[in-house]
C-alpha cells in the first residue's frame, strides 16, 4: 500500500497520515531542542521571539508518528522545557532544607516529569486529530490552552511558565490578555507554530492549502500589535487627562536573609530594618506603605510589644502601612491552623483588615493529597502545614480600593479578577522571593505578575523582601524596578484608568471556548472513526 501525499492545509491534517515507518534518527533531539528553544524565550536569557518557532522542531519530529510516539517525543520535550525553566527547584531545597543536593536533583526530575504530560498529551492529542482528518492547524491553539488551563488549577495548580508569558515585553502584542486572559497570547504563538511547521513540510500542490491560515495569521501578527498600540495610547491619554484616581505608595525592601528570617536573635534587627526604611519614606509623602510577605517574624495577631511597635509606627509616620505576618486560627476541629495574612494598619493605629492566602504553594505551605502522601515531607521546613483563606478582602483607603496578591498568587489570573471584581482599583503582590537566590525565578516571576496589570487594567505595586519589588502601570510596563539583594525604598505614583475589562467581568471565557472546542473536536473525531470502523 503507498504511503499517501502529505495534506497541510487549513481544512484537514497536519501531518502525515502514513502508517509506514519514518527514519527515527534526529527526532529526539528536535524534541529537545524544542524543550530548549521555549525555555529561553523566558527569563531568563529572554529571547522572547524563539516563542514563535520554538514548537516547529517538535512539531517536525512528529511527522508521521502514531500517538503514542507523538505523546514520547512531547513529554521529552516538556522535560527539556521544565528542567531548563524551573531549575531553581534544586537551589530552594538544597538551600533551605537538609536534603542533600542530588536527592533535590531527583525531585526535579520528578517534578519535570509530571508536567510534561501536559506539553505530551498536546502532542499525542495532535497526531490523535490529524489521523482522523480534522484540522489540526486551528485545533492546536485550543488544545494547547485547554492543557494550560487545566495546569492552572490540576491536580495541585502551577500555572508557572505559561507560553504567553514569554511576551510580556512585547506591550503592543499583550493587550489581547484584556479579553482573553494570557492565554489568548498562547494561542497565537501556537498558531504561528503550527503554521510555519505545516509551511515546512508542504511540497508542490499541498502547499496552495495554505493560504486561508497563512492570512489569518498574518492579520493576527500585523493586526493585534496595531490594535494594542492604538489601545496603549488611549489608556495613556486617560491616565494623563483623566485617571479615576491615584496613589502615592511607598514600597520597603527589606533585604532579609533567609536564613535570618524566622531566627530569633535577628527578630529585633529584621524589625529595625523596616522600621528605619519606613521612616525615610515618608520625607516623599506616600498615602501607602507596603512592606512584603511575612516582613514581621512574628505573630502580629498576638497582644505585646512588638505589636505596639507596629501600630506607633502607623502613628508615628501618619500613613497606612500594609505588611505580612505569620497568623493562625482555630479550625472547626479545634486544631490550630497557621495562615500566610496580610494586614492593613491604618494612620492611627487601628487594624483596617486582614487577608488570608487563598492559593497555597504545593509541598512548601502544604501537602496535597496528604491523605494519600501523608509520608512526603513538605520542602520548605521553614514554612509550617498551612491551611488557606477563603475570602479575597479588598481593603479601603480613603482615595482607592486594593487587593493583595500573596506571593505565588500572582501568577493565577482567575484569582487575581476576583479582587479586581470586587472593585479594587489596584493591586498589591506581595512577596518573599529569597527562596530562588539569583537563579531566574524571581525575573519569572515579575514577568507573570506584568500580565494581571493588563488582564485588569490596574496597576500593580510589589514588595519582595530580597527583590525584585516593582511598579507596573495598567499596560504592563514595569515603571520601576528594584535590584536583586539590596536594601531599598522607593515611593512612586500609580494612577488607573477605571476600566473594568472584559477578563476582570468575565473571567476565562476564551480558555472555556478552547476547551469546549477541544472536547468537540475529540467527540467529532471519536464518532467518526467509530462510524468508519
Amino acid at each position: 500500500m503507498g504511503v499517501p501525499a502529505a495534506r497541510v492545509n487549513g481544512t484537514g491534517p497536519l501531518v502525515l497520515a502514513a502508517d509506514a515507518p519514518r527514519p527515527r534518527r534526529g527526532q529526539w533531539l528536535l524534541a529537545m531542542s524544542s524543550g530548549l528553544l521555549l525555555a529561553a524565550a523566558f527569563p531568563s536569557p529572554s529571547i522572547a521571539p524563539l516563542a514563535f518557532v520554538g514548537l516547529v522542531p517538535l512539531l517536525l519530529a512528529m511527522e508521521g508518528a502514531r500517538p503514542r510516539k507523538a505523546f514520547a517525543l512531547g513529554w521529552v520535550a516538556g522535560v527539556v522545557f521544565y528542567l531548563a525553566t524551573v531549575y531553581w527547584v534544586v537551589y530552594t531545597i538544597d538551600h533551605y532544607t537538609a536534603v542533600p543536593w542530588p536527592v533535590a536533583t531527583a525531585i526535579l526530575g520528578l517534578l519535570a516529569a509530571a508536567l510534561a504530560v501536559y506539553t505530551a498529551l498536546f502532542a499525542a492529542g495532535m497526531s490523535w486529530l490529524e489521523r482522523r482528518g480534522l484540522p489540526v492547524i486551528w485545533l492546536a491553539p485550543a488544545l494547547w490552552v485547554a492543557l494550560e488551563w487545566l495546569r492552572s488549577w490540576f491536580p495541585v495548580g502551577f500555572p508557572w511558565a505559561t507560553l504567553g508569558y514569554s511576551q510580556y515585553r512585547y506591550h503592543d502584542l499583550v493587550q489581547i490578555a484584556e479579553v482573553t486572559g494570557v492565554y489568548g497570547i498562547s494561542a497565537v504563538l501556537v498558531l504561528f507554530n503550527v503554521t510555519v511547521a505545516a509551511v515546512l513540510r508542504a511540497r508542490g500542490p499541498g502547499s496552495r492549502p495554505l493560504l486561508a491560515p497563512l492570512i489569518v495569521l498574518t492579520v493576527l501578527v500585523v493586526g493585534l500589535p496595531m490594535v494594542g498600540r492604538w489601545r496603549t495610547a488611549a489608556i495613556e491619554r486617560r491616565l494623563a487627562e483623566a485617571p479615576a484616581g491615584s496613589l502615592r505608595v511607598g514600597i520597603a525592601q527589606g533585604n532579609i536573609e533567609q536564613d535570618q528570617k524566622w531566627n530569633p536573635a535577628f527578630q529585633g534587627e529584621t524589625l529595625a530594618r523596616y522600621q528605619t526604611l519606613t521612616r525615610a519614606l515618608v520625607a516623599e509623602r506616600p498615602q501607602l506603605v507596603v512592606w512584603p510577605e511575612t516582613a514581621t517574624p512574628f505573630f502580629f495577631q498576638e497582644p505585646g510589644p512588638l505589636r505596639e511597635s507596629m501600630q506607633a509606627l502607623a502613628v508615628e509616620t501618619g500613613v497606612p502601612l500594609l505588611f505580612g505576618s505569620p497568623a493562625f486560627r482555630q479550625s472547626s476541629r479545634g486544631q490550630l491552623e497557621e495562615l500566610n495574612r496580610a494586614y492593613l494598619l491604618a494612620a492611627d493605629g487601628r487594624e483596617l483588615g486582614t487577608y488570608d492566602k487563598i492559593q497555597l504553594v504545593p509541598f512548601g505551605e502544604y501537602v496535597p493529597f496528604q491523605q494519600v502522601l501523608f509520608f512526603v515531607n513538605q520542602v520548605v521546613v521553614a514554612v509550617g502545614r498551612m491551611a488557606p483563606g477563603t475570602t479575597p478582602t479588598v481593603f479601603e483607603l480613603p482615595d482607592a480600593r486594593f487587593g493583595v496578591l500573596i506571593c505565588y498568587e500572582g501568577i493565577f489570573p482567575a484569582l487575581t479578577r476576583r479582587f479586581v471584581a470586587g472593585d479594587a482599583d489596584f493591586l498589591v503582590n506581595v512577596t518573599n522571593d529569597a527562596w530562588y537566590g539569583r537563579t531566574a525565578a524571581p525575573y519569572q516571576h515579575l514577568a507573570q505578575v506584568t500580565l494581571r496589570a493588563v488582564e485588569n487594567r490596574v496597576p500593580v505595586v510589589r514588595a519582595a523582601n530580597t527583590g525584585i519589588s516593582a511598579i507596573i502601570d495598567p499596560i504592563g510596563r514595569v515603571l520601576w524596578a528594584s535590584p536583586l539583594f539590596e536594601t531599598v525604598g522607593h515611593v512612586g505614583e500609580i494612577t488607573w484608568p477605571g476600566i473594568r475589562t472584559f477578563y476582570a467581568r468575565y473571567g476565562d471565557v476564551f480558555a472555556w471556548a478552547c476547551t469546549l472546542a477541544t472536547v468537540a473536536a475529540f467527540g467529532y473525531g471519536t464518532r467518526s472513526w467509530r462510524r468508519r470502523r
